[in-house]
This record gives C-alpha cells, sequence and structure tokens, in this order.
C-alpha cells in the first residue's frame, strides 16, 4: 500500500475548519472532500459536501447523495486531484465513527481516511488534537489511527502578516458568536 501520510497546509486546513464551523452553524454536521495531486499526498483542495449536494446537510445529519459525485469527479479530472480523505463533523466531543460512518464510507477505497471532527468545529482553535482519524480497509472495516502517529501533517508556515489577519478574523468571528 502507497504511503498514506497527507500534508496539509496550515492555512487551507483553518479555512476547511472555518468553512465547516460555519455551514454546521453549531446545530448540524458539516463536511468536506480533501484532495490533492496524483502524484504526491500534498493536499491542495477542499470541497464542502453542500457545495457538491446543496441539500445533503438539511436534515441535520449528512446525507450526501450519490449525484454529488459527478461534480466531484469533474472536479478532480479537471484540476489532477484526487480524493485521498474526508472530514465531517460531530456534536459534542465523541469522535468515534458512528454506525453510519462505519457502514456508509464516503469513498469506499481501502486506504482512505475519514477524520471527524468534535462539537461541529465550533472549537476556538481546532487542530489534530481531538480529532479522530480513521482508515478504511475495504468491506466495511476500519482501523483508528492515532494522531501522534504523523498520518496528517499540518505543514506551518511562516507568513507573519497573514497569520496576524487570520487570527484578527477568527477573533472577529468568535465574538460574533
Amino acid at each position: 500500500m502507497e504511503e498514506m501520510r497527507l500534508n496539509i497546509p496550515e492555512e487551507l486546513w483553518i479555512k476547511m475548519v472555518l468553512d465547516l464551523k460555519t455551514r454546521g452553524r453549531g446545530k448540524r454536521e458539516s463536511g468536506a472532500f480533501i484532495l490533492g495531486p496524483l502524484n504526491h499526498r500534498d493536499i491542495t483542495h477542499y470541497i464542502c459536501y453542500d457545495d457538491l449536494d446543496p441539500h445533503c446537510l438539511d436534515s441535520g445529519i449528512i446525507e450526501f447523495d450519490h449525484s454529488g459525485f459527478t461534480p466531484l469527479w469533474r472536479f478532480c479530472e479537471v484540476n489532477k486531484v484526487k480524493v485521498y480523505a474526508d472530514v465531517h463533523t460531530h456534536p459534542g466531543s465523541g469522535t468515534r465513527q458512528s454506525g453510519l460512518d462505519i457502514n456508509n464510507p464516503m469513498i469506499r477505497q481501502a486506504g482512505h481516511l475519514a477524520l471527524i471532527m468534535p462539537d461541529y468545529a465550533q472549537r476556538k482553535s481546532q487542530f489534530l488534537n481531538g480529532v479522530g482519524i480513521y482508515e478504511y480497509l475495504g468491506d466495511k472495516k476500519w482501523k483508528t489511527l492515532q494522531v501522534s502517529s504523523n498520518i496528517i501533517n499540518i505543514k506551518k508556515k511562516n507568513y507573519g502578516i497573514f497569520r496576524r489577519y487570520l487570527q484578527q478574523v477568527i477573533n472577529w468571528y468568535n465574538r460574533k458568536k
């Protein structure tokens, strides 16, 4: 099996978490596919589920219609990327897979990673601590991975001004709540 380690730029991770936080509004699940180039696992894009299936969040849990895969595969083809992982939120602090998660992987391919983020991604700062990480083995079987396994690496850059601006946006957003 190929190397599973994912490298996600910190600014992309933060933007994705803010998107999930905004879309879930602290009341419902939200999620996204995590994408990167075909030949290496440096993540370059994410696409939120409701950008592909506008009604998938309506019930409060994710009910992604298979028709949403058509624009996903089109995006992948045009941008020469593939889906390496998906992430979705759960209520409360638990990040264990539900029966629905276990029986309905978003991508039914061995090696695919699924991340579960607690508290509908509403925490003030959400990096990998507290995120559930699962590897799909096939046939509805999963392996729980530890954050300490370094399977996912949030790549930090020294981008001073952008970091300060982003922190101001996060602080403003948290004050609005």
